[in-house]
Parts: C-alpha cells; sequence; structure tokens
C-alpha cells in the first residue's frame, strides 16, 4: 500500500547475519596517558592545533567488550520502527544503536544511503562489535559509539501539527552526557530530519564528542562535496603516532595530482575532514555535504549550527579496503561514509557548559541533479552549484524553522515508549533523584529497564549494600568514579554479605581505571581473601604482567584458569595463552589450546594457534588457519598477514640468505604486487597493491 501521509508504524526486517552475544566479563582499562600520540604537520590549521588529540587514547569502561560473534550467518529478525510519507521512507532500529537501517526514495526507486544486506558484526567500535551501513549516531569519544550495537530507548509522540516524532535516547556512561535523537517525516518534506541533543545536566563543563555516520553506495564515479575546500587529512601509514596535515580540495598531498574528492581516486583506505565551520548562506550558517553519482543523482545532507565539519571516509582501492569491504557484508557490496561532526577532526573535542544543552538540526535526502556541473573540474564551482541544489532541498532558513519547532517539543515526555535501553540511566536517574537534581526534560529512563548488569547498583544505592553474586555469574556491570567507590567501601565496612567477594572487587577495578594502581591492588587482594575468585586473580595477573613480571602474571593467570569460572569462559584463554607464547612456552600452550572448545577458538585464540603452528612446524594447520577467514579482526591489525610474511621469509631463508634479507625482500615484493598473502587475511589498509 502506497503511503503519503505522513506515518510512523513498527514491524520487522529479516536478514541474515551474525547477532552480537553477550558481553566479554573482563574489564579492559584505559590508555595510561588520555592523549593519543598525534603530529600537526605541513598545512595544518595553526588555529586548531591546541586540543588535538586530547583524550583521544583508548577507553572503554565503564562499558564492558562486545566481543561474542562469529562469522556464521544466520536467519534474524530486527524490530525496526518506520517513519515514512510520499517521498522517503526511513527505516530505524532502536535494538543497534538506533541506526537508520535505510532511508529509501520512494520516487526513484531506490535507497539514498547504504542499506547493508547482512548484519556483519566486526571489531572496529569502541567496545569492538560495528556493522557497516545507515545512518549512525556516535557520541561520547573517538571511536563508534558504545551504543552502535546495544539496545536505546524509542518512544513516539505527536508534534503540534500533527507529524509523527520518532524519538531515540540513551544516557552514555563515560562522559556522563545524555542524548537525544527526534526524527521526523513531515508530510511535504522530501528530507528526514533529525534533531539532536546533548545535555550536561552537571555543574562542570565536559568535552563533547559527536559525529553522525552515514554510510553511502560506492561507485566508480561517485563525486564527494562539501560546503568548504580547506581539509585536514590523515597521513597514511601505520604505527603509534597519528599525522594529519593540512591543504585545499580537491588535491591533497598524499595523492598529488588526483583529485580525491573522487573517493575511487584512493589506492589506499583514506579520509580527509573538510572545515566548513565558515560557510553560510543567506545570512545563516550553513554546513552540507553531498555524494553525487554519475547519473546526475545524488545523497545530499545539511545541517544547522554547531554540526560544521564534515568527513570522507573509503576504503580504498587496494586488496585490503576491497577485503574489508567483502568482510563487512556480501563479496562485491561497496560504500563510503560521509560524516559531520562538531569539531575539525575526529582528534579534537567540543565542549559543553555546565547544565547547558547543545543541539541542532540535520536533514538527509536525495536530489537530481546536472551531473556535469557537480563534476566539473573545479572543486569550488562544482560545490557552489551543489550548495544551490542542497539549499533548495533543504535550505536554511528550513533547517532553522525546523530547529526552534523541535525546541519546542524538547522537553515533553512520549505518548508511547516504543523500546527499552539499558537501565544504567536509571541508575543515573535515582542518584539525581538522591542528589536533589531535576529529570531530564523529555528522558525517560524507567525502572523496569534495569537488567542483571545494573541490578547490583540499584541495591548497593536503595540498602547500602550489594545483592548476593557468586563468582561463577561473572562480575556485574561495571561503575568507575570515587563516589562509586564510597559507596561500595562503606558496603565493605559494614559487612554481613553472603558473596563477600565482589564489592572490593569492583572497587579495584574502578580504582585501576582512575590510575590508583596500589588501591586497586590492596581491593582485589581484599576480594581473594574473602573468597579465591578467578576474577580478581586475572586482576592481578594482569597488573603483575604491566609491571613485568611475567613469572608471577603467568602463576596467576594458571590459578584464575583452574577456577571453574575462569576455565568456563574464552576471556582468559584469550589473555593466558598469549603471554605463554611471550615467555616463549609454545607446547604448554599448545596443550592448553588442545583442551578447549571449538567454540573458544575464534579472535585472540585463532592468532595464538597461529603462531603456535608457525613455531611447532604444523605447516598443514598453518595453511587452514591462514586461508579460514577470520573473525573479530581489529581495524588496522595486521598480525596474521605478518606471520604469513614471517613464514615466506623463513622460505628464503631455507634457500640460503640471512632472515634480515629474505624480509627486506618480501617486504619489497608485497610493495610492488608480486607477492600478496592470502585473501581471506589481508586486511592491510595502507597497501596499494
Amino acid at each position: 500500500m502506497s503511503v503519503t501521509r505522513a506515518s510512523l508504524s513498527l514491524g520487522r526486517i529479516e536478514l541474515e547475519g551474525s547477532p552480537v552475544g553477550g558481553q566479554n566479563p573482563l574489564p579492559f582499562y584505559r590508555a595510561r596517558d588520555p592523549d593519543l600520540p598525534v603530529e600537526a604537520t605541513a598545512g595544518f590549521p595553526p588555529g586548531k592545533v591546541e586540543g588535538f588529540g586530547r583524550d583521544a587514547s583508548f577507553r572503554m569502561l565503564p562499558y564492558k567488550r562486545q566481543d561474542r560473534y562469529e562469522r556464521r550467518l544466520e536467519p534474524l529478525s530486527l524490530p525496526i520502527a518506520t517513519l515514512e510519507n510520499g517521498f522517503l521512507r526511513a527505516r530505524v532500529v532502536p535494538s543497534l544503536g538506533g541506526r537508520v537501517w535505510s532511508l529509501f526514495d520512494k520516487r526513484a526507486g531506490r535507497d539514498i544511503v547504504y542499506r547493508n544486506p547482512l548484519l556483519r558484526p566486526a571489531n572496529l567500535a569502541i567496545r569492538d562489535a560495528w556493522f557497516s551501513g545507515g545512518i549512525e549516531w556516535n557520541v561520547g569519544r573517538l571511536g563508534h559509539s558504545p551504543h552502535t550495537c546495544s539496545p536505546v530507548f524509542s518512544g513516539a509522540f505527536e508534534d503540534a501539527d500533527g507529524v509523527p516524532v520518532l524519538r531515540l535516547w540513551e544516557f552514555e556512561r563515560q562522559s556522563r552526557l545524555y542524548w537525544s535523537v527526534e526524527l521526523r517525516l513531515p508530510e511535504d518534506s522530501a528530507v528526514l530530519l533529525a534533531y539532536v541533543r546533548v545535555l550536561n545536566p552537571y555543574a562542570v563543563s565536559k568535552p563533547l564528542y559527536w559525529w553522525t555516520n552515514t554510510a553511502v553506495p560506492e561507485t566508480d564515479g561517485v563525486r564527494v562535496l562539501a560546503a568548504g575546500d580547506e581539509a585536514i587529512y590523515i597521513e597514511p601509514g601505520e604505527g603509534p603516532v597519528k599525522r594529519m596535515g593540512g591543504g585545499r580540495l580537491p588535491e591533497l598531498p598524499p595523492l598529488p595530482g588526483r583529485d580525491i574528492s573522487y573517493p575511487s581516486h584512493s589506492d589506499y583506505s583514506n579520509e580527509y575532514f573538510v572545515q566548513c565551520e565558515g560557510n553560510a548562506r543567506d545570512g545563516r550558517a550553513y554546513p552540507w555535504e553531498a555524494a553525487v553519482y554519475e547519473d546526475g543523482r545524488a545523497f545530499v545532507e545539511a545541517s544547522t549550527a554547531p554540526l560544521s565539519f564534515r568527513k570522507m571516509f573509503c576504503w580504498g582501492r587496494g586488496p585490503g579496503g576491497r577485503r574489508w569491504q567483502d568482510y563487512l557484508s556480501a563479496p562485491g557490496e561497496r560504500y563510503l561514509e560521509v560524516q559531520a561532526g562538531l569539531a575539525p577532526t575526529q582528534l579534537h573535542l567540543s565542549g559543553i557548559g555546565p547544565g547547558e544543552t547543545v543541539d541542532w538540526v540535520q536533514a538527509f535526502g536525495a536530489a537530481d541533479v546536472d551531473a556535469g556541473k557537480a563534476r566539473a573540474r573545479s572543486y569550488r564551482a562544482a560545490a557552489e552549484y551543489m550548495e544551490a541544489e542542497v539549499a533548495n532541498l533543504a535550505g536554511p532558513s528550513y533547517l532553522e524553522e525546523w530547529l526552534c519547532r523541535a525546541r519546542a517539543d524538547a522537553g515533553r515526555g512520549c505518548d508511547r515508549i516504543l523500546s527499552l535501553g539499558s537501565g544504567w540511566g536509571a541508575i543515573e536517574s535515582l542518584r539525581h533523584g538522591l542528589a536533589g537534581r531535576p529529570a531530564i526534560p523529555g528522558l525517560s529512563f524507567p525502572r523496569e529497564s534495569i537488567g542483571d548488569e545494573e541490578a547490583p547498583w540499584l541495591g548497593l544505592l536503595e540498602t547500602g549494600s550489594l545483592p548476593p553474586r557468586e563468582a561463577a555469574q561473572g562480575p556485574c556491570g561495571f561503575c568507575v568514579g570515587e563516589d562509586w567507590e564510597r559507596l561500595l567501601e562503606a558496603s565493605e565496612q559494614r559487612g554481613g554479605s553472603p558473596t563477600p567477594w565482589l564489592a572490593p572487587y569492583l572497587i579495584g577495578v574502578s580504582a585501576r581505571e582512575r590510575g590508583d594502581s596500589a588501591k586497586a591492588a590492596e581491593a582485589w587482594s581484599r576480594s581473594l581473601a574473602a573468597g579465591r575468585n578467578a576474577w580478581a586473580l586475572r586482576e592481578l595477573a594482569l597488573a603483575a604482567r604491566e609491571a613485568g613480571r611475567i613469572s608471577d602474571a603467568l602463576g596467576l593467570y594458571r590459578e584464575a584458569f583452574a577456577l571453574p569460572e575462569g576455565a568456563g569462559d574464552q576471556a582468559l584463554a584469550e589473555e593466558y595463552l598469549p603471554l605463554l607464547l611471550e615467555a616463549d612456552r609454545y607446547d604448554e600452550a599448545s596443550a592448553i589450546l588442545a583442551r578447549l572448545p571449538a567454540s573458544f577458538k575464534i579472535g585472540a585464540l585463532r592468532e595464538a594457534a597461529a603462531r603456535i603452528a608457525f613455531r611447532l612446524g604444523d605447516e598443514r594447520e598453518l595453511d587452514r588457519l591462514l586461508s579460514e577467514e577470520p573473525a573479530r579482526v581489529r581495524e588496522g591489525s595486521t598480525a596474521l598477514t605478518e606471520l604469513w610474511a614471517e613464514r615466506e621469509a623463513g622460505r628464503i631463508v631455507a634457500d640460503g640468505a640471512d632472515i634480515a634479507e629474505a624480509r627486506a625482500r618480501i617486504a619489497e615484493a608485497l610493495e610492488r604486487g608480486d607477492l600478496a598473502p592470502p585473501r581471506a587475511i589481508d586486511f592491510r589498509m595502507f597497501a596499494r597493491k
């Protein structure tokens, strides 16, 4: 049935995919240095050096890692909310971070954004699991959002004009900020409107990170244009230091002589950030971005300030980039990303003041344009033409009008709650109430959202004690911060808990995340004194390893692995076996690996198995491991490729060369493209041949 009126309905989509199952029970601690090592190279805007790389290093807690997925496909049925009018149909999946799964142009009969035919998680997000496609909302810090593979809240209401509104919201635990996205498709609108709101109810200023990530189909001739030509680019290459320079589109120094507004001109995984904050139209800020196809069809997006910066990312034409495209979907599928953010690059942060709300409207749609003008040799001429076309669809006055209308509804609650997110917002709301702070306007965090991960913290807040939890159940969800530590310490001192191991264990996790290693070690020792458990043993093993006491670390891991809860989960084995290999105990590691269930032998254990086979000379097993598709490959990881190259170098050594010469010959052959790793393991993002 054709829908012309604005509507909101519920349903399901059926597809094949690999579901994201449970969570890793272990805490993974932030980098000791909160800042990422960076270098501003030639052309980097001097006024944007300050804050470059700040608070951009690895951090996962208080979240747990989402690494329980495989490559095997199975039928999936995902609940969706569908917004529709006579122009567009938007399908949204609240159970996967509120991702806009598809945006379909009903007039042209084609998708506007890239719709992945499969759900293919891979290790690219802050919490590991991420999937490509659609429109993604990234909040908190550098990386794909902690919520991207988790349920968020969703609800519905109608505005004063009867336009149905789908609201998505959650509490972001690292920044302790609240966010919401309100999606509208008014009856006469050819664009999907997103009103985004980030709220800081606290009495302190905070850093603010937001990037909207839209995947669009990639073709050989697609061109990406934006509201500016000043760009900050990432210098290609691997290593601990991120280097960025500056230049003017359409040519940038890493690819001289090439117009890189055409992603197909990038032969490696490439990205650059367009500085659009100075662009104005009709006296108003007007940042926008577009992907124009060979036939004149274009994806367009535009926003109000302060969402004033844009980015292009493509996987490139190199073998690793093509491999990543296939890995994240079905063979032959191709997409690129056009992104919009609050700061000059994703290694910069914006800010939000005490009690402040930062908000904007972003519009997504399609336009039919003159392909010749949009693909003019002059980048500026093409961009000027496209800006007029984007403005015809959603100009600055139109966006400002909808911003005012959305603000008028921002504080009202939803008429219907459609789905629940995590229980952490309810826990934080309870803390708000206990502290006498007002509720968050328009955002509801009902008590029924509290599950097994959050329930112990509810008990702590309401009774002053943690409820019973056996070590075999694994740790509950984590909370970090000195305020939580004080509550846990009071609970521990009160005593009387039937499972007294848990409170000191959680104190240690929080203290270690804050950098207080001495307090953490003391707390974990108290946890062990209250009852031997694999979880505190693991933390002490990790601390010993960081201190260089490998023998002590192995002893602690060995004891943890011998306990039922340690042997019953793959997480400890994924740390224990690589440490055995580091200590040159290959035979011991091989014996343990042989006893593990087959379901454990993915990810880090698969890599360990390949290293064992290489070291012990098991060529058949090594061939198998290097020819099968791995799960959970981390973006930028080339460990299996490096192992393959080392084996190839060993074969040259067998013919009489020394190892240094052999490695150099392999590297040169790879650079020329005369030699390539097995395609199943080739994820080299910067290899050009």
